[in-house]
C-alpha cells in the first residue's frame, strides 16, 4: 500500500497493489482508519485499480456496515467521505467472478483493459544468429 496525501491535506488516496484477500484486508482497514484520523472530515479514496482481489473481498469492502465504520459515520464528529475504486475486471482473476460493484461516483461497467507486454522486441532464435 502507498498512501498519498495531497498538499492541502484535503484528500488521502490509499493505493493498493498486489493481492487483497479476506486474510489481509484488515491491514487496509487499519490504514484507512488512520488516514481518517489524520484528515477528519476529508476525502479518503481506496484505490484498488492496481490490485487483484476475490469477489468475496470486494463484497466485504462494499458492505454498508464496513463503509460506515471506515468513514466514521456515527462514531466521529467529522466522518470522512469514502470512495472505493474497484480493481479492473481483468485484475480480479482470483475467482473468475466479475460482479459490477458501485460505490460513490465510481463504477466499473465491464470495460476491458488491454494486456500490456513487457517488451515489443522480437525474440531471436539460435538459428537467427549471424555466423562468427
Amino acid at each position: 500500500m502507498v498512501v498519498h496525501i495531497d498538499s492541502n491535506m484535503a484528500r488521502a488516496c490509499i493505493e493498493v497493489r498486489g493481492t487483497l484477500t479476506p486474510a489481509n484486508i484488515r491491514a487496509l482497514y487499519v490504514v484507512a482508519k488512520r488516514a481518517r484520523t489524520l484528515l477528519p472530515g476529508k476525502e479518503i479514496v481506496l484505490d484498488l485499480t492496481m490490485a487483484r482481489a476475490t469477489t468475496e473481498t470486494i463484497t466485504a469492502l462494499h458492505d454498508p456496515v464496513q463503509i460506515t465504520e471506515l468513514s466514521g459515520e456515527g462514531t466521529s464528529d467529522k466522518p470522512c467521505r469514502l470512495s472505493i475504486l474497484d480493481p479492473r475486471p481483468g485484475a480480479r482473476g482470483l475467482d473468475h467472478k466479475h460482479p459490477d460493484h458501485r460505490h460513490g461516483d465510481h463504477a466499473h461497467d465491464g470495460h476491458k483493459h488491454a494486456d500490456h507486454k513487457l517488451t515489443d522486441k522480437p525474440r531471436r532464435k539460435a538459428r537467427d544468429k549471424e555466423p562468427a
